[in-house]
């Protein structure tokens, strides 16, 4: 079996068998693009761990259902703050620990990623050189519904998207308030550099942004698809379904469908700290086996060019964390699970 494949069938044992230890999981209330991120997160920790990841809802609040149930229903009674929590390193033997995707660290420091690639080399008897690898097995494991499906792959052929289009995602909208944006000459840097290798034909760009279109420039040669019938709020999107959940179903399909077909595309350009950058990558480096096509631009890297943006993101970093801590119930994490808790 290929990788890709050993992973699907150790999932399918892990979430639709007969184990006895689970992970229980609180889901992040973020962007679609952080919810599947933590799906997938959790997934990576039950491949680790040789637990099932139990998830409480199958939609992502304030989003509506994008996958089939990733476990099977097990009637499990527990209180999520008694659980132990979660312990990446450790091999605990508690039946069921618990995972909060907003607060544990379980991907991106070194360390973690190491002790996660081992075990998971362990349990499945294959070596994984590159987590990267992992994560975007498990993406192509994790099943949209039939009519998700069938949208996202209808807006697929629609657009002409295929592996000679290079994804690039401009990351806009309330990333302001997480750090600097990107420059977009430097999204035109790395998308010239890859078009001169001749392997693509068209640009599919993925962005929060109206005027994305004016800031990314092809290459002579090189077609633009944008699709300018998608409606962009270019703000915080899953702050602004709380109060207008009128539009929680058509913001989850367009969410989903641009980390559908950026991860359709055979190359990529984004910024390490955005999710469907960061998710797109993983699904073309399983396909492929090598990041020999995708440039994930750093994150902050107007901050650490500029000293003046770099402190004033740090004090404004501070005061959003102060702000969390002194009014903790007026989080949109707070305010997602009061809205979870009224559904039921």
């Amino acid at each position: 079996m290929t990788p890709v494949q050993v992973v699907s069938s150790a999932l399918d044992e892990l979430q639709y068998g007969t184990g006895w230890k689970y992970i229980a999981v609180r889901p992040a209330s973020i962007g679609l693009g952080g919810q599947i991120t933590a799906r997938k997160d959790a997934l990576r920790l039950a491949l680790a761990l040789g637990r099932t990841a139990v998830f409480p809802r199958l939609d992502d609040l304030p989003y509506t259902q994008t996958f089939e149930p990733m476990n099977s229903p097990l009637g499990l009674d527990f209180s999520f703050e008694d659980l132990p929590p979660i312990d990446v390193f450790g091999d605990q033997e508690e039946a069921i620990v618990r995972l909060d995707a907003m607060t544990d660290v379980v991907r991106g420091p070194t360390e973690v990623e190491e002790a996660l690639r081992h075990k998971i080399s362990s349990r499945l008897g294959l070596v994984f050189h590159d987590t990267r690898l992992i994560d975007g097995a498990i993406l192509q494991w994790m099943r949209p519904t039939k009519a998700v499906e069938n949208y996202v792959e209808a807006e697929r052929r629609r657009l002409g998207i295929n592996t000679n289009t290079l994804g690039v995602h401009l990351r806009r909208g309330d990333k302001r308030v997480e750090s600097a944006f990107v420059p977009a000459k430097d999204f035109n840097t790395e998308i010239a550099r890859l078009c001169e290798t001749g392997r693509f034909d068209s640009l599919f760009l993925a962005s929060d942004s109206n005027a994305a279109a004016t800031e990314i420039m092809p290459p002579p040669g090189i077609r633009l698809i944008f699709d300018r019938t998608e409606r962009r709020y270019n703000n915080a999107n899953h702050k602004m379904l709380l109060t207008r959940p009128e539009l929680a179903d058509e913001q989850t399909r367009v969410a989903y469908k641009n980390i559908w077909l950026l991860s359709a595309c055979g190359g990529l350009v984004g910024q390490d700290n955005a999710h469907f950058a960061t998710l797109a990558a993983g699904a073309i480096y399983a396909r492929y086996g090598s990041d020999a096509y995708i440039r994930l631009i750093d994150g902050r890297i107007a901050e650490r060019r500029s000293s003046s943006l770099r402190a004033i993101y740090t004090a404004s970093k501070l005061a959003r964390a102060l702000g969390r801590r002194l009014l903790p119930g007026l989080t949109t994490a707070a305010r997602a699970r009061r809205r979870g808790a009224s559904s039921h």
